[in-house]
């Protein structure tokens, strides 16, 4: 059985042991993947920063002989124009887990605008599976070409959010800061 939680933490310890678990089996299952700018950002992820509005921090959990492990991980931070990472365990991708960490995050949000790269099918269809809309194509300032996807309703204080960044699954997702 499969369980999604939000990660709350009660204490600094409980923090640093969550943080330090998640931080290894993204490392572990982002086979390398995960720009250094993205690892960075979350490397310095911290309690207050998962308090502010449109942040949040999902793992998914599988129950084992051994007790319960993660089985995949979603992280995301100003309604994902600062950072949104999927990340799922090889025995579980291509069943719907990244896609289900993805609609729980825009269920609790209310709101969810990222980019993604053009080639990253895989990306792509994990974020219309979860419900996101392709807005606009925009390109970076390397001249790469990414699809703007959002859900939900955007105020018109919320510019950030319509100024995502980008996105690419695959294996993992994970949308970077500028």
């Amino acid at each position: 059985m499969m369980e999604i939680r939000a990660i709350n933490v009660s204490s600094r310890t409980d923090w640093e042991t969550q943080h330090g678990d998640i931080l290894s089996f993204i490392q572990q299952y982002g086979v390398g993947r995960i720009p250094s700018d993205i690892f960075r950002a979350l490397l310095k992820l911290s309690p207050r920063d998962l308090s502010l509005p449109g942040s949040s921090l999902l793992t998914a959990h599988i129950q084992t002989e051994d007790g319960p492990r993660i089985a995949g991980v979603c992280c995301v931070k100003g309604y994902g124009s600062e950072l949104c990472l999927v990340v799922v365990h090889p025995l579980y991708r291509k069943l719907g887990l990244g896609t289900r960490l993805l609609s729980e995050q825009i269920a609790a949000l209310g709101h969810l605008s990222l980019r993604v790269a053009l080639g990253h099918a895989s990306s792509l269809n994990m974020c219309f599976r979860a419900g996101l809309t392709a807005n606009r194509m925009v390109k970076d300032a390397r001249g790469r070409s990414w699809l703007v996807l959002e859900k939900g309703t955007v105020s018109p204080n919320d510019s950030e959010a319509s100024e995502a960044k980008f996105c690419k699954e695959g294996d993992f997702s994970c949308l970077s800061p500028s």
